[in-house]
């Protein structure tokens, strides 16, 4: 089985976190199962920002990056993230090779407006160098950065993690894609909601009971679906544990 996992970046500093992660991977690479791991890593952007005296600005819910943050954010993602991830996984006896979009043009994106405001140096993905993807996931897991290079690979772009994994599950044609949270799945009224399609989604985001970080998860998960992913699935370290061993966990996203 293919797997593509999208792993948040605030919780990356947690070594329990840390450890909840590798201890998945290795159950996965475990059953012969290639993986793919895409990270996010905004908390620790922010930081570096303010260290830097380097105004953190979002529009329309998009990080603004001009070329002094794009630096930052190429620095956390594809620096200081993803080596902290591939060791904790190799710590763990988990054969991991760290990569970025840019590496070998696995991600090439198109700069982006945001509801027609310019949000500087940020990117959708356009194209998935899939052979290399999948050759790579033989042998190991593969820990990517979202940091994405344009048509022409004259430029780096900042994509959204979420986006990115959804992306690359489309792309590989992923029998699952998961989306990890804080959270052990989509929540109404306290309970989680075990499968959520398109329509109640919307009717829940214009109630504001969906909100905030999870919008991007459930989009990007409809947006892996359409493309050819098998199944999509939003919850925790256990959750996710209990999926690969094939029981039902979380919040199945559908179309």
């Amino acid at each position: 089985m293919n797997i593509v996992l999208k792993v948040g970046g605030n919780e990356i500093d947690d070594s329990s976190f840390l450890e909840k992660v590798s201890n998945l991977a290795s159950l996965i690479r475990r059953d012969h199962h290639k993986l793919v791991l895409v990270h996010g890593g905004g908390k620790e952007i922010t930081d570096l920002l303010t260290k830097l005296n380097i105004e953190t600005r979002f529009v329309k819910g998009f990080r603004y990056t001009d070329s002094q943050s794009l630096n930052a954010v190429e620095m956390v993602l594809s620096g200081s993230i993803n080596k902290r991830l591939v060791k904790a996984l190799q710590q763990n006896g988990v054969a991991a090779l760290g990569l970025s979009g840019v590496d070998g043009r696995i991600l090439i994106a198109k700069k982006v407006s945001r509801e027609g405001e310019d949000i500087g140096f940020v990117g959708e993905i356009v194209a998935v160098n899939t052979y290399l993807l999948d050759e790579l996931a033989e042998e190991f897991t593969v820990v990517l950065s979202p940091i994405s290079v344009d048509n022409d690979s004259s430029t780096s772009l900042n994509v959204n993690a979420d986006y990115a994994a959804a992306a690359v599950a489309s792309s590989l044609k992923s029998e699952l894609v998961i989306f990890l949270s804080n959270v052990s799945g989509v929540l109404k009224n306290g309970g989680v909601i075990p499968k959520l399609g398109e329509e109640e989604f919307l009717n829940l985001k214009d109630s504001q009971i969906i909100a905030g970080g999870m919008i991007p998860k459930i989009e990007a998960a409809l947006f892996a679906i359409r493309g050819g992913a098998g199944r999509a699935f939003i919850t925790d370290a256990g959750g996710a544990s209990k999926l690969v061993s094939g029981e039902n966990a979380g919040t199945q996203i559908s179309t």
